[in-house]
């Protein structure tokens, strides 16, 4: 009997493996057309083929779909659509999923805004070492975002993000940690506070609309280069000033999709 339990593991272990591989190799198949790193870009098939990994269950692909229709890339804006896809995608464990998730109820992407509920949605992926998701949740206890305003939780926080692959975000983290040093240590902590409470120190930011072009010019959102391939996007859904896509084709080993690493190429959220 115990033999007959065994094979029956090693079979569902096996047809689980062999289903993941195939869903990651439709994912990168879409991801290129998406990126036309073959010198072609083709929107439609590349969401045809995100639908065809969501339906199967694999989060990287609810993922990138969910940044398209938040961004109304080559598709009909779809904010609630969105939403439900970063909630899928936090539900089956993924981290970029998880930050997603949070991040829609921090700005209220296709659901109520909700910053209390967003800050304790942070936590699970800022602790596994996704450095936007730290980096957002220093940002929120430091200013009092949903909850208590704690300086001293707020700088271990940014601590870990200054840490971080990227490096703007890394180089922003570890200008507000020192800020919040010297009030911590200063006399007369009132600038601190007052520091504290502008709403530009706040720097993740989502689009909410306007990113995306109907044609298929947004699903990258042309993100801003760094040494860890960060998915920022450099301006607003509005416009403004874009710089090329830093990607493992053109040379950026690493940028991963898959893993704590994965830095979220495109992802609809800027630093302003």
């Amino acid at each position: 009997m115990r033999f007959r339990e065994l094979v029956a593991l090693c079979m569902v272990f096996c047809l689980t493996t062999a289903q993941t591989s195939s869903a990651d190799a439709v994912f990168w198949q879409a991801f290129e057309l998406e990126l036309g790193s073959n010198g072609t870009r083709d929107m439609v098939s590349a969401i045809r083929l995100y639908q065809q990994g969501a339906r199967q269950g694999h989060a990287p692909s609810m993922v990138r779909l969910g940044y398209m229709m938040q961004l109304g890339t080559a598709m009909p804006q779809d904010l609630p659509g969105a939403f439900a896809l970063y909630k899928q995608a936090a539900e089956a464990g993924d981290l970029e999923g998880q930050f997603m998730y949070a991040i829609s109820y921090a700005q209220g992407v296709g659901t109520q805004k909700n910053p209390v509920v967003a800050r304790q949605l942070l936590l699970p992926p800022a602790d596994a070492g996704h450095q936007f998701a730290q980096y957002t949740l220093g940002c929120m206890i430091a200013i009092g975002d949903g909850g208590p305003k704690r300086e001293a939780a707020a700088r271990r926080w940014l601590d870990k993000a200054a840490s971080g692959k990227d490096r703007a975000v890394a180089a922003r983290a570890a200008e507000l940690r020192d800020k919040i040093d010297k009030n911590l240590f200063a006399a007369d902590n009132s600038a601190g506070i007052a520091l504290m409470g502008l709403a530009a120190f706040i720097m993740v930011g989502v689009i909410a609309g306007g990113g995306g072009t109907g044609g298929g010019g947004g699903g990258l959102g042309n993100p801003h280069p760094s040494s860890g391939g960060s998915g920022v996007s450099s301006g607003s859904g509005s416009g403004g000033s874009r710089m090329p896509t830093v990607t493992p084709m053109n040379g950026n080993t690493m940028q991963t999709m898959h893993g704590i690493d994965r830095i979220g190429l495109g992802r609809p959220v800027n630093v302003r």
